[in-house]
C-alpha cells in the first residue's frame, strides 16, 4: 500500500507544480518587465480552496506513512516491560526481522485517516477564510486577516477532527 500512496502523492504534486508553472512566468519574460516598467502586468492566479484542501490531505498522508514506523517503534518500546528491546534501532531491526518490514506500519489507516482530514479541513477553510477577508479593492489580506484566517482554521480543526479522534 505504501508504493501506490508514494505514487498518488508524486502523480498530485506533479499536477501542482504544472498549475503552479502555469502561474509563474519564466525569468526572461520577468527581465523583459523590469525592463519596461516596474509594474507587474499579468494578475497572479490564486489556488483554489479545494485545491489546497487536497495539497493538505496529501501532505497528511505524506506525514502519517513516514512517522507511522517511530510511533510503532515507540509504542513497543514504551510497552516492553521484559527487555526485549535494546534501543531504538534494535527494536525497529527485530520487529523487522520477526514480524516483517510492514509491520512498521501496522495502524497506519486510522493515523492517516485523522491527519488527512486535519490537513484537508485545515488548508481549505485557511483558503476559504482568507477570501472571505480579502479587501475588495486591492484583493490582499491584511495581517490580521491573515492572522484571524490562520485563528478560524486553526479552531475548525480542534473542534471537528482533532478532539473527536483523540477522545
Amino acid at each position: 500500500m505504501s508504493p501506490l500512496i508514494i505514487l498518488l502523492v508524486y502523480l498530485c504534486c506533479h499536477i501542482l507544480l504544472k498549475l503552479e508553472g502555469e502561474q509563474i512566468k519564466s525569468p526572461s519574460i520577468m527581465k523583459q518587465d523590469v525592463a519596461q516598467d516596474n509594474t507587474n502586468s499579468y494578475p497572479k492566479k490564486s489556488i483554489p480552496p479545494y485545491m489546497k484542501a487536497i495539497s493538505g490531505s496529501l501532505g497528511g498522508i505524506m506525514e502519517a506513512s513516514c512517522l507511522q514506523p517511530i510511533d510503532v517503534i515507540k509504542t513497543r518500546l514504551q510497552l516492553d516491560r521484559s527487555g526485549n528491546y535494546k534501543g531504538i534501532l534494535h527494536c525497529g531491526a527485530t520487529i523487522s526481522r520477526t514480524e516483517g518490514v510492514r509491520a512498521l506500519w501496522k495502524g497506519l489507516t486510522p493515523f492517516a485517516t485523522h491527519l488527512t482530514l486535519k490537513y484537508s479541513l485545515r488548508m481549505g477553510s485557511n483558503a476559504v477564510l482568507q477570501s472571505a477577508f480579502k479587501d475588495p479593492e486591492t484583493g490582499k489580506v491584511s495581517g490580521h486577516g491573515r492572522f484571524l484566517s490562520g485563528f478560524g482554521a486553526g479552531v475548525l480543526e480542534a473542534v471537528i477532527i482533532v478532539t473527536p479522534f483523540e477522545v
